[in-house]
């Protein structure tokens, strides 16, 4: 009996084990089942608009400082489009400015503390300042996950942005190779073609021809006397560049294959271009005032026809020139306008007049202010996109003011907008009223990927289309060129920093003196000491420091 009842309880043990096991399966399922669906419902519930972005149930707001501007026209001029990326994206960006000098707001903020979550706008060197501070995030740990689209777009650059280390705090800003000029020689269109266009390629047959110009009309209609060639201060950075391109040098630098690099003083070429110069102001037709006009004052020069020529960026003649004869002289025709053109000094083998920086010009961090970098890291992976680029560099579609419409993940312009910047009739006050290109972060400025074409400045689509761009194109297609590996900054800390401002000073106190002597003998010996004084001033340094940083980047950003 004893045996009987123990047989009894074990197998009310098994059964009741079994059960229980069945009990929990049971459970296990329903628990399994319910998170399924809970899961299927949040599904549900995320919305994707219609540029594929899943809108976050959470308002994403960005912060950013981008420099010194003026707030209140910054604050109106970015409303538009930043209540539109709102009510799409459910993310807020907020374009940060102060009308005062951007390094001295930067170092208040360093010091302080005060600063927003995003910095852009900024040098590699202030960049590293950031970095070196412990004030940078580093973004490289979310790329793999959060930012695919960066890494893709950002070839083949994407390696040249990690540290020593193998850390990424920075991402460039305004990068890629944009196939549209930025410098040039001018020339008086109709007056040229009255003169029956003769043939130029030199700068010497460009003076020659803008001294025949100046012999025809050597007063303005005010009586007031013209001249040859004009440029605005500070020349040694707006103009000398441009002009040392022209007897093929880089940037104002003489780059050999194996990567020295010598700053244009220390060359023959310097020393042939500064001669050429001289010669424009010995003969009476360089603008006496070209070593100390302003831009303002220079416009006011140039638009009551007082100069032939110049050398400097091309949109300089077209800002001084016919954009103000076609609205103060109702009889303005088209041919009244400068011309851009190409010149190359006989013995240089080609002209590097438009220097590009592919990587980048400037540069964006995160900050150790941000709360939600992955946020802001998946807001940067679409923005830098195609399509993302194009919103923030032409404003919102499909507005009743939008340049461009998009539908069924369709893109095209408005015809409207796209003529008027044919027809030279834009009104550029309405870009910015549109906001084009003041919510950026990470976005490129070179052809994009998708169509090959497009790029981020709304009015640089249409140049094969747009007659005087297109003039413009063909004269100067084979002076373009990537100056990434040259585009090299000095490191704030560095004490080359201060050397080379100084010599900076230097240079264009000491070259408008070489410029304006009386004589070619004269000019030489001037032009040796210039050189002897920055030479001891620092400017071997510079070049060594300058030669080491290309020597590397020749073999590590390959």
């Amino acid at each position: 009996m004893k045996r009987n009842w123990s047989l009894f309880i074990a197998i009310v043990l098994v059964l009741t084990s079994l059960a229980g096991c069945a009990g929990k399966d049971e459970a296990a399922k329903q628990g399994t089942d319910e998170q399924t669906e809970t899961q299927t419902a949040q599904n549900a519930e995320k919305k994707v608009n219609e540029f594929n972005w899943e809108v976050p149930a959470k308002t994403t707001e960005i912060n950013f400082y981008s420099g010194q501007d003026n707030p209140d026209n910054v604050n109106k001029y970015q409303a538009a489009l930043q209540k539109y990326i709102l009510e799409k994206f459910n993310v807020k960006l907020n374009n940060i400015v102060y009308d005062v000098d951007k390094k001295e707001k930067l170092n208040l903020m360093l010091v302080s503390g005060d600063y927003p979550e995003v910095i852009t706008n900024l040098s590699e060197s202030e960049a590293q300042q950031w970095v070196d501070q412990g004030k940078a995030v580093e973004i490289g740990q979310y790329l793999d996950q959060l930012g695919p689209n960066i890494k893709s777009q950002l070839e083949p650059w994407i390696k040249s942005y990690y540290n020593a280390d193998g850390k990424l705090y920075m991402l460039p800003k305004y990068w890629g190779l944009l196939p549209i000029p930025d410098n040039s020689a001018h020339i008086r269109n109709d007056w040229y073609t009255a003169m029956g266009s003769p043939k130029f390629e030199t700068p010497e047959q460009y003076y020659d021809i803008l001294k025949q110009m100046q012999a025809a009309h050597p007063k303005n209609a005010k009586g007031e006397k013209t001249y040859a060639l004009s440029s605005v201060a500070p020349v040694t950075t707006n103009m000398v560049p441009t002009l040392a391109g022209m007897y093929g040098l880089q940037n104002g630098y003489k780059v050999s294959p194996e990567g020295d690099m010598t700053h244009w003083v220390n060359t023959q070429e310097g020393l042939e271009l500064t001669k050429w110069v001289n010669q424009i102001y010995r003969d009476g037709l360089l603008d006496p005032d070209t070593f100390v006009n302003k831009f303002d004052e220079w416009k006011a020069k140039f638009s009551s026809e007082r100069v032939m020529g110049h050398i400097g960026p091309w949109w300089q003649s077209w800002n001084a020139g016919h954009e103000v004869w076609q609205k103060t002289n109702k009889d303005w025709k088209e041919e009244q306008r400068y011309v851009q053109v190409g010149l190359k000094a006989a013995g240089a083998e080609k002209a590097y007049l438009s220097p590009k920086n592919a990587r980048g010009g400037s540069f964006t961090i995160i900050t150790d202010k941000a709360k939600d970098p992955e946020a802001i890291i998946k807001w940067m992976n679409f923005s830098i996109t195609d399509i993302g680029t194009r919103l923030i560099g032409w404003g919102a579609p499909n507005q009743p003011d939008s340049v461009w419409k998009y539908e069924n993940g369709t893109w095209s312009w408005v015809e409207e907008a796209k003529k008027a910047i044919i027809d030279a009739t834009w009104n550029y006050e309405k870009s910015d009223m549109l906001g084009q290109g003041y919510l950026m972060l990470v976005e490129g400025q070179g052809t994009m990927k998708d169509d090959g074409k497009s790029t981020l400045w709304f009015d640089q689509n249409f140049n094969n289309e747009a007659k005087w761009k297109k003039i413009m194109n063909d004269n100067l297609k084979d002076t373009i060129y990537d100056n990434s590996m040259g585009s090299i900054t000095i490191p704030a800390n560095d004490p080359l920093l201060m050397t080379n401002q100084q010599i900076t000073d230097q240079l264009e106190t000491l070259w408008a003196k070489t410029v304006m002597s009386k004589s070619e003998e004269e000019m030489t010996q001037n032009y040796e000491a210039m050189k002897e004084a920055l030479n001891k001033s620092g400017l071997h340094d510079i070049e060594k420091f300058r030669s080491d940083v290309y020597k590397t980047r020749m073999t590590t950003w390959k």
